[in-house]
């Protein structure tokens, strides 16, 4: 019977994330709203099974619309609403009489705003419990499909067409505004490719574990980041993650007395009790981050690692003393540790240095580079630390400037591209570079930052 009701939820979550048949309710011709937008984002993938429903228009974006959730010409599969929050319980027995088993509610003005929009919230999911309706939301940004290039949501069409492009990572956001700001941002700058990215709002029936349920079964996804305020349903969440086999990252909001009043009035989430999520986070090991950029960083290293051996010992290569210090540093918070270089390994280093400097980790490479060249000191470098079996990851520091962009970006980081542990690279210097270098470097599964920290941290996830 379990395994029954398992599948039954794995369907309703596939018929949000890849419906076959949209219905579009409060689509609108003014390209301002958000009516427009979830419409025009959805033509490209079913426009001969896309229906806007508004009684004020005849035609939209070159669609027959139809006046009420009645005419429309079959059971859709997903039923988008973009009405006033007020109408919308009206809304949802109009599609529970036409069959329609899928409500995704994008319109604000629910719990998030006191008691009239609770009771707005708790009458939409009455009906919907009585006709069987799975409902997402509301107050929610929608669904994106980057492998289907599937856009349910009121994002405006020009600001992810050019740079949604798919990818091992999956999203789950209990947000609107701030999940499609941090999905461009995402987008535009490249940090990874999207499997899928889920906007869940207030959650008022489908929720975080209904998605982790369905993306631990989700062939494209092999990582995934969450921001969540708090947990729907703990002890699920325990057995989800549980069996989830894939990593999983965890920005929870709400954990000051503050953060947890403005949770309540954001997505009217019962933040606050912290401690007992960070307690069970621990215990299954999810791995933590606390800012947004923090969460994109560490994903983005998942992502690009995908199965590479984590260690504590790590070698250090940089060209400056003082960086090496500080890497150094960030090492010993993070519980991580120098490693040890065999004595090969220096034998080898020995070769690129001048004979007056011993070689060590961290591995200062300038008098190398100032002897041997920058290519060489780096290529050599790497290879030797590379082979030691005492190192488990390896954090390269580079300066760059125009001259730089010049040289074989391949040949100088060529002994990192098969390397079984992990590296990470920090750059320093004109940042107007910094854009090219990444996209070259990260080819090789190098996640690349422009502070030393933030690739110290990500060298400190576990697996």
């Amino acid at each position: 019977m379990r395994g029954l009701m398992v599948m039954d939820r794995l369907n309703a979550i596939e018929g949000f994330i890849k419906p076959n048949s949209v219905a579009v309710i409060g689509a609108s011709s003014d390209p301002k709203k958000g009516g427009y937008a979830i419409l025009a984002n959805l033509l490209e993938y079913c426009r001969d099974r896309l229906y806007p429903v508004n009684p004020k228009y005849d035609e939209v974006l070159g669609l027959k619309c139809y006046s009420s959730v009645e005419q429309l010409p079959e059971e859709v599969d997903l039923a988008i609403v973009f009405t006033p929050a007020s109408q919308v319980p009206r809304v949802i027995e109009e599609c529970g009489r036409r069959g329609i088993r899928r409500v995704m509610i994008q319109s604000a003005g629910f719990a998030e705003v006191g008691i009239q929009g609770r009771r707005i919230q708790e009458e939409c999911l009455a009906r919907a419990r009585k006709w069987k309706i799975r409902l997402w939301g509301p107050n929610c940004m929608g669904v994106v499909n980057g492998q289907e290039r599937m856009v349910a949501s009121f994002m405006r069409p020009h600001v992810w067409k050019e740079v949604l492009k798919p990818g091992p990572v999956s999203l789950i956001v209990q947000s609107g505004m701030a999940s499609a700001g941090f999905l461009m941002q995402v987008m535009s700058e490249g940090y990874f490719g999207l499997s899928k990215a889920c906007s869940i709002g207030n959650r008022c029936d489908v929720n975080e574990c209904d998605i982790l349920e369905y993306l631990a079964l989700d062939e494209s996804t092999q990582v995934i980041a969450m921001y969540i305020e708090s947990l729907a349903d703990p002890i699920r969440f325990r057995r989800v993650v549980e069996g989830l086999g894939k990593p999983l990252l965890v920005l929870l909001g709400g954990l000051s007395p503050d953060g947890a009043r403005a949770a309540m009035s954001h997505t009217a989430s019962m933040a606050g009790r912290g401690d007992l999520a960070e307690a069970l986070f621990r215990q299954l090991g999810v791995k933590r981050a606390y800012d947004f950029v923090e969460l994109m960083d560490l994903t983005k290293a998942l992502a690009l690692w995908r199965g590479r051996n984590r260690g504590r010992n790590v070698a250090i290569v940089t060209f400056s003393g003082a960086a090496g210090i500080v890497a150094t540093d960030h090492l010993w918070k993070e519980g991580l540790a120098l490693a040890r270089l065999s004595r090969e390994t220096q034998r080898q280093l020995k070769e690129i240095f001048p004979v007056w400097m011993e070689p060590s980790n961290p591995v200062d490479i300038w008098p190398a580079i100032e002897r041997s060249g920058r290519k060489r000191a780096y290529t050599w470098a790497l290879k030797a630390l590379v082979e030691d079996p005492a190192v488990d990851a390896i954090h390269v520091h580079m300066y760059v400037d125009r001259t730089l962009m010049d040289e074989s970006w391949r040949s100088l980081l060529e002994p990192l591209a098969c390397y079984s542990g992990r590296a990470a690279m920090w750059l320093i210097g004109d940042t107007r570079c910094f854009r090219e270098v990444r996209e070259r470097v990260e080819t090789l599964g190098i996640p690349v930052y422009s502070e030393i920290q933030r690739g110290i941290r990500a060298l400190a996830l576990r697996d």
